[in-house]
């Protein structure tokens, strides 16, 4: 039985259901918040430094942009490009969603821009966050980061990747609160931002192809 004030579609069964379309103007407004003028939260200071900067409460779904300073910049180039004309430049390079529901099923998700951020990216661990997966294979040299299994590293090199991203990583935000909507979302504002270090959805490009091919190494036994 459905109880009251769940907002989830009614899927009949059997059926694939559509999730419904996103508002241009959200598309918008999101790209100014996380790519126009963001209001830029240190990692360090997440989630607290985000009601301070804009007034916007974390325990919301939306999008979320994650942007490297010049130092953590340079630290992906080596990473990336020995013998190779890539170049990460200092900026936006990541960004997602938190809480969409997921289609064609119509499952309804809980999750909010405070958990996605701060527990699965900032402080979690690779074999959870693709962006984790990406950076610990980016940073594998610079770090001395070590693995104990396919997708599992030791408590040391997690810890360290947290660190690293705390000292040089930056959060913005757009909060939406239409869950069913915000998939949808998520990648019209992905396909605009194209974001260096998103890999699916994407289009192919060089550096893409390299993250990829160094992600084998975390995600094969040591």
């Amino acid at each position: 039985m459905t109880e009251p004030n769940d907002d989830r579609p009614v899927v009949p069964e059997g059926a694939a259901a559509e999730p419904p379309k996103w508002q241009e103007r959200d598309a918008w407004t999101a790209l100014d918040d996380l790519d126009v003028s963001p209001a830029l939260v240190p990692a360090g200071e997440w989630p607290a430094g985000l009601e301070a900067a804009g007034g916007t409460s974390a325990d919301r779904p939306g999008l979320f942009a994650l942007w490297v300073d010049e130092a953590g910049a340079a630290d992906l180039t080596r990473g990336l490009a020995p013998g190779r004309d890539l170049t990460v430049a200092p900026g936006r390079v990541y960004a997602g969603q938190a809480g969409a529901t997921k289609w064609p099923s119509g499952r309804a998700s809980d999750d909010t821009l405070a958990r996605r951020v701060g527990e699965v990216h900032l402080a979690g661990r690779v074999r959870m966050s693709t962006f984790r997966w990406t950076l610990a294979s980016v940073l594998f040299d610079q770090l001395e980061l070590r693995g104990q299994a396919a997708m599992l590293m030791t408590a040391t090199s997690e810890q360290a990747l947290t660190e690293w991203m705390r000292a040089h990583l930056s959060v913005a935000v757009h909060p939406h609160d239409d869950r069913a909507t915000l998939r949808g979302l998520e990648l019209a504002v992905l396909e605009r931002l194209d974001p260096p270090l998103n890999l699916s959805h994407m289009e192919a490009a060089p550096m893409r192809g390299r993250v990829a091919e160094l992600r084998r190494r975390i995600s094969r036994e040591p």
